[in-house]
């Protein structure tokens, strides 16, 4: 069932792990004492979330590096880019008035998400997509379910009213106008939060933005075939002779150079790039990241 790992190579499983972790267990530290040092901003959240997903993703990826769990690493990978992306273009500038894009869009997905639970005559409703699921057909929240649905919506509509939103609030309407059903003229939905203000329309728009195209095309399209369940047959199959292959056991470590070093990779850009404009005392965390971005040589 699963792939017999030599002496050696739970020893090189063991030491990627550990570096990830480090990185992980620095970065943390780093960002524990920048959230004490001073007030927290409404606009250093949105920076602070995704720096921190990144960190959890990082978390996880040590785990699954250790036990030689390569190709299932790969999903987590690409969440990892993502949040990157999102937190290097944030920076890149007005990064006041994207952290209000990103919280904003983020209470809109969620009152739109309460709204299909609320009310099962609205378009698109779980009670309208669920009505011929062999699972839950006919299923429907109880009213006292639906009562605590519609006062987060109240809730959350006074949150998108709020005066700081106003700027936020115009650009979303501008841009489901320009997105609007030419047939229908039905206003169009804001998938992403980087799109207000002509901004990207997807991760892709966002890395060729950002001058980093390679690392879309080299890591977020490979992880994105594997997590859709295309790209599993050369990552799955080895020669078993001259004339045939053979399935691979689990925990197969092949890819273990690649996916760990395009791991390192975006941990270490990540933690670089809070440090660059988020941390007050540069110089210390400069010291303190550089034996461990030393380190991370030894696998490239």
């Amino acid at each position: 069932m699963y792939q017999d790992h030599s002496k050696e190579e739970k020893n090189k499983l063991d030491k990627l792990s550990a570096l990830i972790k480090n990185f992980v267990t620095t970065g943390w530290d780093m960002f524990t004492e920048r959230m004490n040092s001073k007030e927290i901003l409404k606009t250093d959240l949105a920076s602070f979330l995704l720096f921190r997903q990144v960190l959890e993703f990082g978390d996880s990826l040590a785990v699954l590096i250790e036990t030689g769990c390569v190709n299932s690493s790969k999903p987590l990978v690409r969440s990892m880019l993502e949040c990157y992306f999102q937190l290097t273009y944030l920076y890149e500038k007005n990064e006041d008035r994207k952290a209000l894009q990103f919280l904003y869009h983020y209470e809109s997905r969620q009152k739109d998400y309460y709204e299909k639970l609320a009310y099962r005559n609205k378009g698109g409703s779980f009670f309208e997509k669920l009505k011929n699921d062999r699972h839950l057909k006919g299923d429907d929240e109880s009213d006292e379910r639906k009562l605590l649905y519609i006062e987060n919506i109240k809730k959350i509509e006074e949150t998108l009213n709020r005066n700081d939103n106003s700027l936020i609030a115009e650009e979303y309407l501008r841009t489901e106008v320009k997105k609007k059903n030419k047939v229908t003229e039905k206003p169009g939905k804001v998938s992403n939060w980087y799109e207000l203000f002509d901004g990207p329309t997807s991760v892709e728009g966002i890395a060729i933005e950002l001058n980093e195209a390679a690392l879309y095309e080299f890591i977020y399209r490979s992880c994105s075939s594997y997590a859709h369940g295309e790209d599993i047959v050369h990552a799955n199959l080895e020669s078993y002779d001259e004339s045939s292959s053979k399935i691979t056991p689990l925990r197969d470590l092949r890819q273990l150079s690649t996916v760990s070093n395009n791991i390192l990779l975006l941990i270490e850009r990540a933690c670089m790039i809070f440090l660059k404009y988020k941390v007050g005392d540069k110089v210390k965390w400069a010291e303190i990241f550089l034996p461990i971005m030393e380190e991370k040589k030894k696998y490239y």
